[in-house]
């Protein structure tokens, strides 16, 4: 009796892909623009070196600001805190020397979002809540101020980039209906990938998950880890209550195609169960093993679901130095067991 040939689809055994995640640490740039070429250089040297080497890392994302004018504006445009995308492409080939990795990831200041904004109309004041007066007019603009950053990260060889972060309001299934915001969100993804042959990504905190078309799955991971006690701060229960966090229904696919594009908490006893608060008085006690666990916890999670990446945040990039210690801060890190905690996440993952 003849054998019939294996097809070359089953001509062996199969193997599993090899998980080879991105491994990054979020740098701030704001304000990164009142400092010259020269002190950039010098900074970004220093820092990409003790982000590839000390932390293991092979990723870094470039978080940016733009502004507006108000809540109901409809002018999102840079700013003189706004680095220009010859700035980022020059620290995107310095970050490149040290086997990075790089992500531009534009976010919407919202230190003058009160300004001209009714408390009825947008009580919170926040990126996720702004309500432009003229959608269409909103996104023009938008348009107008990536576009150039996209064509930057486009020839410097930057490997991804957010083309937006946490705009709950602007999309169309919220309690303020932007019916029009599906349309407009792809039409502005379409053209970014005409100028842009990398990665594209969308960063969303909201649980159940809503993002934009034609976009990678980002993540901004503030999500609350309900505890019953002060006492039980650990690692095992931050890693249960993230992989629980990750793989909610409302979550949508499966957490293997997410990449958790912030991962942070200030080291505040407690802020487990607001870790999106960003806004404690001068003088709040330092908790460290609160931001350390959740560290730990967030990366045995990010391991257990063979997460797609995860970026850590943050470094101010205008501030550091080497041997910058955050021991006495509560929203920094370096310097501490949290840094620690970063460090051996990523030794452990080839």
């Amino acid at each position: 009796m003849l054998v019939p040939a294996l097809s070359a689809a089953t001509s062996g055994p199969h193997t599993a892909r090899p998980w080879t995640p991105v491994k990054g640490i979020a740098v701030d740039l704001s304000l990164a623009s009142s400092i010259n070429d020269a002190q950039a250089i010098t900074i970004g040297t220093q820092l990409f070196s003790t982000i590839a080497t000390k932390f293991h890392a092979n990723a870094v994302s470039f978080n940016f600001p733009f502004i507006q004018s108000s809540s109901r504006a409809n002018d999102p445009h840079g700013a003189p805190m706004t680095p220009s995308p010859g700035r980022l492409a020059m620290l995107t080939a310095l970050a490149h020397r040290y086997h990075l990795a790089v992500q531009y990831r534009p976010y919407l200041w919202e230190g003058n979002l009160t300004k001209a904004c009714p408390t009825p109309q947008c009580p919170s004041q926040s990126r996720p809540s702004i309500r432009p007066s003229n959608v269409a007019v909103w996104f023009q603009n938008y348009w107008l101020f990536l576009e150039p950053y996209l064509a930057s990260a486009n020839e410097a060889g930057a490997a991804s980039f957010s083309v937006a972060l946490e705009f709950t309001s602007l999309l169309p299934w919220t309690k303020w209906p932007c019916r029009s915001c599906l349309s407009d969100w792809s039409r502005l993804v379409q053209r970014a990938k005409t100028i842009y042959a990398g990665q594209v990504v969308y960063s969303q905190q909201h649980i159940p998950q809503e993002t934009i078309p034609l976009t990678a799955r980002g993540y901004d991971a503030y999500q609350p880890i309900e505890l019953k006690s002060p006492r039980d701060v650990s690692i095992h229960a931050f890693t249960s209550g993230f992989i629980r966090n990750f793989q909610m229904a409302g979550m949508q696919s499966t957490p293997a195609d997410l990449i958790v594009e912030e991962l942070g908490i200030p080291a505040v006893a407690g802020a487990y169960d607001e870790p999106n608060y960003f806004h404690y008085n001068p003088g709040t006690a330092v908790d460290r093993p609160v931001q350390t666990d959740w560290f730990a916890g967030a990366c045995n999670a990010f391991r257990a679901l063979h997460m797609a990446g995860i970026y850590y945040w943050s470094i101010d990039f205008n501030t550091f130095t080497p041997t910058e210690n955050a021991s006495k801060k509560i929203y920094d890190w370096l310097g501490t067991p949290s840094a620690t905690a970063i460090e051996s996440c990523f030794a452990g993952i080839p």
